[in-house]
């Protein structure tokens, strides 16, 4: 882990938006001076505690965090916020749960080059782990406790203080987004982001609301396109077009699912082929950059991640994230689908959506529709 997370940290500061292959010298990067934010605290309902607030410049290499809490959907329940360099809103906001890779509030084993969740065989006590390197000048780190009960909380975030950042060093993001549901015909927006960065990847989870198939769908990457082709994707019209560039009405992927507006750069086959799975899910396939924690099945419910460190997609305007929601045999469908999209980029960043309240992020399971 440690030789790979040193070439994970080189790629990274070599700059979030730099090209492919340029790595810095390590030495240069003075990363003799480890430090540590740790702290036991308690949280109290409706209260938010500060984890961290941190002088760099600096590169957090490691973070872990649990809890202990009679709520047993806790981790649905407790958001994670982080601001960069004095920013006024957050880079990273989402529930903790999802941003360590399962959803539902539930805690599964995961395991990952990125992410990790270690339950520890009672609810709202999972050990969560974070080995994402994220450069910063100055960081701010906070925990809100949205649950109805006080929490007890531990975190250790590991960093190390460096000489100087690569002035193009992209700071992590990270974005909460749910459907519920999809709305029959089009997709999830995971991610739209403007600026300059790369896509680091994503956590997935899907609660099936209809009977048949689901695992079609897919992935749809949209890199620095025009300003028509924004909105029309945005308003789902492809009159918002220009004639030349717009998708004929009809015409369908090479998955044979109904395609948006607008040609997507890189478009997605199946959704478990995004997850690096093939003619569905198969639980246990998994590796160090994509996997599931939750399911394929489990309640009519799965939580996948999957992780672009050894396939970065680049940006140097404008980023989005798509996943249309399709059957093979049902055509289009309307599940619940939420995301955690991970990525770098420089400052600022669009702004994100208002997080909803907890009751509109978590809901108890419905019953699935033959």
């Amino acid at each position: 882990m440690r030789h790979y997370w040193l070439l994970l940290l080189a790629a990274i500061l070599a700059g979030g938006c730099a090209s492919p292959g340029v790595l810095p010298p390590l030495a240069d990067l003075d990363v003799g001076e480890s430090r540590r934010a740790a702290d036991v605290q308690g949280v109290d309902a409706g209260e938010t505690a500060l984890l961290a607030d941190l002088k760099g410049p600096g590169v957090i290499q490691h973070m872990w965090f649990t809890a202990s809490s009679p709520d047993p959907h806790a981790y649905a329940h407790m958001v994670l916020r982080v601001w960069w360099d004095g920013e006024v809103d957050p880079s990273i906001e989402a529930p903790l749960g999802d941003f360590f890779g399962t959803g539902f509030g539930e805690e599964r084993h995961l395991y990952s080059a990125a992410i990790e969740m270690i339950p520890a065989g009672m609810p709202g006590h999972a050990a969560l782990v974070s080995w994402i390197p994220m450069p910063f000048e100055t960081a701010r780190i906070e925990v809100e406790n949205q649950t109805d009960t006080h929490v007890a909380f531990f975190s250790k975030i590991d960093w190390v203080k460096v000489r100087r950042l690569d002035p193009n060093a992209g700071r992590l993001h990270a974005q909460w987004r749910r459907s519920n549901p999809v709305e029959k015909g089009r997709p999830h927006v995971a991610l739209q982001a403007r600026g300059k960065g790369r896509f680091l990847g994503m956590t997935f989870s899907i609660h099936r609301l209809r009977g048949g198939g689901w695992v079609e769908g897919g992935e749809d990457f949209y890199i620095d396109i025009r300003k028509d082709e924004w909105e029309a994707l945005d308003r789902w019209d492809r009159a918002l077009v220009a004639p030349e560039r717009r998708v004929p009405e009809g015409i369908r992927s090479v998955a044979n699912q109904p395609m948006g507006p607008v040609w997507p750069t890189l478009p997605g086959i199946g959704i478990e082929d995004y997850f690096c799975h093939s003619w569905g899910f198969s639980e246990g396939d998994d590796s160090i950059y994509h996997g599931i924690s939750l399911g394929p099945d489990e309640q009519n419910r799965m939580s996948a991640f999957r992780f672009h460190f050894a396939d970065p997609i680049y940006f140097e305007e404008s980023f989005m994230v798509l996943i249309r929601n399709h059957g093979w045999d049902v055509g289009p469908r309307s599940d619940d689908i939420t995301t955690v999209a991970f990525w770098y980029q420089n400052e600022p960043h669009m702004a994100f959506p208002e997080l909803p309240t907890k009751e509109k992020r978590f809901t108890p399971l419905d019953v699935v529709e033959d």
